[in-house]
């Protein structure tokens, strides 16, 4: 089955430069090398303060949201990432690639880390408050002979509910592996995505922030 029954997408991010593009785009150095390092510092520092997200079943949610099946760990978000969420410069971006009205959806966002054998997030779209998520990779300590730690998107199955993504989770799959020092920015809560597990003796460590579109 193909039939959506998914909300339908305002004319405003349907005619958005973001989703003429697909949804999403990848952009390299938005952050300088002192700024890059020192975000590393503060993704490493916060490392203390992580915690296990580890969800064996994901809980059926068809739409956004919910609990995906996942195994990571995650940290909030300190002063230096402050400063680039809510940086004027990158609101202003945000703002030409989708629409005016995008505003962060909290105080801060957080940092993830994909470190132990097998650490992985599941197919989801964002929740609610994220409508635009914007992914910087950090931390890149995995092999790019294969797709270990990808991020899988599936930007042909807007329309879709997830039971069918995760049913055939090949069609259409479009794996991106971020290298350090880029950063996607992509409609979160529209296309279904995933990252991929990562191998033994691998990491990955990226930044993530959310914004929301009060449409």
């Amino acid at each position: 089955m193909s039939t959506s029954y998914l909300p339908e997408i305002p004319a405003a991010i349907q005619h958005s430069r973001l989703m003429t593009r697909g949804g999403f785009d990848v952009y390299e150095g938005l952050h300088d090398q002192r700024f890059f390092q020192q975000l590393i510092s503060e993704a490493q520092d916060h490392y203390g303060l992580a915690t296990a997200c580890d969800v064996t079943a994901h809980d059926g949610e068809e739409i956004r949201g919910g609990i995906p099946e996942r195994k990571f760990s995650s940290s909030p978000g300190g002063v230096v990432q402050d400063s680039f969420y809510w940086a004027p410069w990158i609101l202003g971006l945000l703002r030409d690639l989708t629409v005016p009205e995008i505003v962060p959806s909290g105080k801060r966002g957080t940092y993830s880390y994909y470190l132990r054998p097998g650490d992985f997030l599941g197919i989801h779209r964002d929740i609610l408050a994220c409508d635009v998520a914007v992914i910087t990779c950090l931390i890149d300590g995995v092999q790019k002979s294969h797709d270990s730690g990808s991020l899988c998107l599936y930007p042909d199955r807007f329309t879709e509910p997830l039971s069918n993504v995760r049913s055939t989770p090949e069609k259409g799959a479009f794996k991106l592996h971020l290298a350090a020092g880029q950063t996607i920015v992509m409609y979160g809560g529209l296309i279904p995505h995933t990252l991929l597990p990562v191998s033994g003796g691998e990491s990955r460590v990226v930044s993530v922030l959310c914004y929301r579109i009060p449409l």
